[in-house]
């Protein structure tokens, strides 16, 4: 890792009670190069991750594998269901709060189905209205990390009361997050439902089967392996995960990074950045 992750400060707010059931963790993230000019990528690979990202002082730039260029970030960002790899390009002094929701959070706060907004990011304020222009206004006139944090969850906790309630299907889905080779019978009774209809509501809650959702969250936790214990061996991973064999686990690395995970492990050796973090084990 380039030690230009040591001018990364993360600060892990603890989320609200009334939220938790909407929103897994809430992030502040700032990276401070002092004045040096940088210009340092990083990759932000498919995961479980729906979230909405807060982006103070600058425009980050992103590049979805298979583009040419960078493309400006907008200030306030929503990902939601993600199966292609981009990259995030820093180029100045930035702080960001990531608001990471529970697995069928985004859905219930937009009230839309998820294949709506689909493998891209799009702006918050052509989803959610000019009313976002408002929190990010309280966001970009305070430097306390507290304040910053208070203003984010304010502005959910006033959106709750339009929020659709957690229903099953929602716990059954925070399970799969965590235990993602559980049997997709199991999931759909943990739900409540037929199989039929949990898949229907899987594609409205997540944007995608609850197969593939398990598989990114699998490769997810293998690619974030592998970028903290670089000794690692493949094959040790391969089983560590529950894959069934090393060819369904380098079929998974192809799909979601468009690489071998050989030719990952050559790539994080030259990382600049590090963009995604596992928050789950922090």
């Amino acid at each position: 890792m380039n030690d230009n992750t040591q001018n990364i400060r993360t600060e892990q707010c603890i989320v609200h009670p009334a939220l938790r059931s909407l929103i897994r963790h809430i992030v502040i993230i700032e990276a401070d190069f002092g004045n040096v000019p940088v210009s340092i990528a990083g990759n932000y690979m498919p995961s479980p991750d729906q979230a909405m990202f807060i982006n103070l002082y600058t425009r980050l730039k992103s590049k979805k594998s298979g583009e040419n260029n960078f493309n400006t970030v907008t200030s306030c960002t929503l990902i939601g269901p993600q199966i292609t790899p981009f990259k995030l390009l820093v180029q100045e002094r930035h702080k960001t709060v990531s608001i990471i929701f529970q697995p069928g959070g985004l859905n219930r706060f937009l009230n839309i189905p998820m294949t709506e907004i689909f493998d891209n990011g799009y702006s918050a304020r052509e989803v959610v209205g000019k009313e976002i222009d408002e929190l990010l206004d309280k966001s970009h006139d305070t430097i306390s990390y507290v304040e910053l944090n208070r203003i984010v969850q304010s502005y959910f906790l006033r959106k709750l009361s339009n929020v659709k309630e957690p229903l099953p299907i929602d716990f059954a889905l925070q399970h799969l997050l965590a235990n993602y080779n559980t049997n997709m019978d199991k999931i759909a009774e943990m739900a409540c439902m037929s199989v039929r209809n949990f898949e229907r509501k899987c594609k409205e809650r997540l944007g995608m089967p609850a197969k593939m959702y398990a598989r990114i969250a699998r490769f997810h936790k293998a690619y974030k392996i592998l970028e903290s214990r670089p000794i690692i061996s493949l094959t040790d991973l391969t089983y560590e995960l529950g894959y069934y064999d090393q060819t369904h686990f380098i079929k998974d690395f192809k799909e979601f990074t468009r690489l071998t995970p050989t030719l990952v492990h050559i790539e994080l050796s030259n990382e600049h950045i590090q963009c995604q973090f596992d928050w789950d084990t922090i």
